[in-house]
């Protein structure tokens, strides 16, 4: 079996979520054997999907009968691989599907989803194809705490203090930089802790507002875009707490390599699947920002105690091989319905 695993976001955007996305799939499909391509005219018997943008691929696959599967709402924070919009209602943020996502996805033979929830939110949006829950896994050899070349890399690069405790927050540079004072509170209260705040530029930093923020931020408190893959993995490895402070649904796979690097994960409810994680086992999960900041502060001063190890203990039950595996059981289903439509 030789699957398509197709991805191509713009140079700007090749070290994100989605790129590491693909990364993963083609991991699991390399330490289960399996024979995989990039080329969207090469001979292949599944094609495999992880972006909305990239519906036109999609219809070359359909045209060619060849089965297809899409993975949504795992890289939620990437724009590249987003599927979601939102709006308010009534106070409350709505998500709601992009109107191409949903087209898309309703062309494919399978839907992967990272869990119960999210499945649900795409069939409440108009999902009418068969999905399935299958977390991506994690190399884990990628965040061997070993290496400690890997972690010089960070150091090295922004030159910051060593002895400096490191909180290292995901988010977005929107118009008002919503969910950001979580983390510039704690900074502001913890002068000896370095804190840096990464997140997609698409939408720039050049809005009033947002400069202001930023201006008014204390030194110890950086903003930077997305980093290559190899220091951004640096950071990771480097860092004591990870935070989710946004509202939007921010997907998965950052959360994973946070789990995978033992960083205590402080994040807000709004940007998590409420399976994923478990309050004050495997995280701490919070609504407002005062909370988080808090959390943040208790943490770094050890008046919490830390959820690392049971996340680590969670995050490596999803290693390669055990993705992959599942992978082939789902590309195998498909191919397999293919032949019997055939031969009837």
């Amino acid at each position: 079996m030789k699957v398509l695993v197709y991805f191509q976001p713009s140079q700007k955007h090749d070290n994100f979520e989605g790129a590491r996305m693909r990364k993963t799939i083609k991991g699991a499909l390399e330490v289960s054997n399996s024979v995989f391509t990039s080329n969207i005219y090469d001979d292949y018997d599944v094609a495999h999907f992880m972006s909305p943008d990239d519906e036109n691929k999609l219809n070359i696959a359909v045209e060619r009968k060849v089965p297809v599967v899409v993975s949504a709402l795992f890289g939620e924070a990437d724009p590249s691989t987003r599927f979601l919009n939102y709006k308010s209602k009534d106070g409350k943020r709505i998500s709601t599907l992009k109107p191409k996502a949903l087209r898309m996805l309703n062309k494919a033979d399978l839907i992967l989803v990272p869990c119960e929830s999210a499945k649900e939110l795409l069939i409440a949006n108009g999902v009418n194809r068969k999905i399935e829950i299958c977390m991506p896994g994690v190399n884990l050899s990628r965040f061997n705490f070993s290496r400690e070349d890997e972690k010089e890399l960070f150091y090295r690069y922004f030159r910051e203090d060593k002895n400096k405790k490191l909180v290292l927050a995901l988010g977005e540079y929107a118009y008002n930089l919503e969910g950001i004072h979580a983390v510039i509170d704690a900074a502001i209260k913890r002068p000896d802790v370095t804190f840096y705040y990464v997140g997609d530029e698409s939408f720039a930093l050049n809005s009033r507002r947002s400069k202001k923020i930023i201006r008014s931020s204390p030194k110890n408190m950086h903003f930077i875009g997305i980093p290559t893959d190899d220091i951004y993995r640096s950071m990771f490895l480097n860092a004591d707490v990870f935070m989710l402070p946004g509202y939007n649904f921010a997907g998965f796979i950052s959360l994973e390599e946070a789990m995978a690097s033992n960083c205590q994960l402080i994040v807000r409810k709004n940007a998590i699947c409420p399976e994923a994680l478990e309050n004050e086992k495997t995280a701490y999960v919070a609504e407002f920002s005062e909370t988080l900041t808090s959390l943040c502060l208790d943490y770094l001063d050890g008046k919490i105690k830390p959820t690392t190890e049971e996340a680590y203990n969670k995050i490596a039950s999803r290693n390669l091989e055990t993705f992959g595996q599942e992978l082939i059981g789902f590309y195998k289903a498909l191919t397999d319905k293919k032949n019997t439509l055939r031969r009837n």
